[in-house]
């Protein structure tokens, strides 16, 4: 053997067997769950901050194909995407693996901002009026929370429901009142100075805001008010 051919396999060799021992030194094995929190773990890093103190982020991956089998990789994973950041409310990520055997996965990975929302505990009926009890906070996706969804738990302890509410649904200013018609309120009359308290009977159903109409008890007079809490209307004089 030649001297260059021996000096050759003296680099060579070693070289090899250096790369070889570095790749199996790092060889790993991952499972379909291993690499859909890779893909999680790669969008949620990118995700800014919630707009909105109450908001809360949720990222999760659509469930790879169960059948695949494991998966080995002898260098680090490579993840990308062609989407960048403010992301829809489905991304796809690419998890590539660069060694001999080389693979790649894409995993659809969801984002969802959640808002808190209260909802019933039970099964609620017309005409049951609300307590703590019936009530919880959760937090569910923003597309679906609409305007007149209350996340407020004091506005609804001591309101009453108009219709038959289902348990875990969430309830919304159209689905209860604050006063309902026949109840006997507290008339609170104010000039910004003065203010005068007196009974009277709601002729309408209201919410928190809401004019309507109702009955002064002591004189018989009917007056437009708008409704400040479950048990009272103010009107200025």
């Amino acid at each position: 053997m030649s001297l260059l051919k021996i000096t050759l396999s003296a680099y060579f060799f070693p070289i090899v067997a250096y790369f070889l021992a570095t790749s199996f030194a790092y060889g790993q094995t991952y499972e379909s769950k291993d690499i859909e929190k890779i893909a999680i773990d790669f969008i949620s890093e990118q995700l800014p901050a919630p707009s909105q103190a109450e908001e809360q982020q949720q990222v999760s991956a659509l469930p790879l194909d169960t059948r695949l089998p494991q998966r080995q990789c002898q260098r680090p994973l490579q993840v990308s995407s062609k989407s960048s950041p403010p992301f829809n409310r489905q991304v796809t990520v690419m998890v590539r693996c660069e060694d001999l055997e080389s693979w790649v996965q894409f995993v659809h990975v969801k984002i969802e901002t959640l808002l808190p929302v209260i909802v019933s505990t039970r099964m609620l009926d017309k005409g049951v009026l609300l307590t703590a009890d019936d009530l919880t906070i959760e937090m569910r996706p923003k597309h679906f929370v609409r305007a007149a969804n209350i996340d407020n738990m004091a506005l609804l302890v001591g309101s009453k429901t108009k219709r038959r509410i289902q348990q875990g649904k969430p309830i919304s200013m159209f689905q209860i009142c604050m006063v309902c018609k026949g109840d006997n309120v507290t008339i609170l009359a104010s000039d910004g100075t003065l203010m005068i308290k007196t009974s009277g009977i709601a002729l309408q159903d209201g919410n928190l805001g809401e004019q309507i109409r109702v009955k002064n008890a002591r004189s018989g007079k009917t007056v437009l008010a708008r409704v400040k809490d479950v048990d009272s209307v103010a009107v200025k004089i």
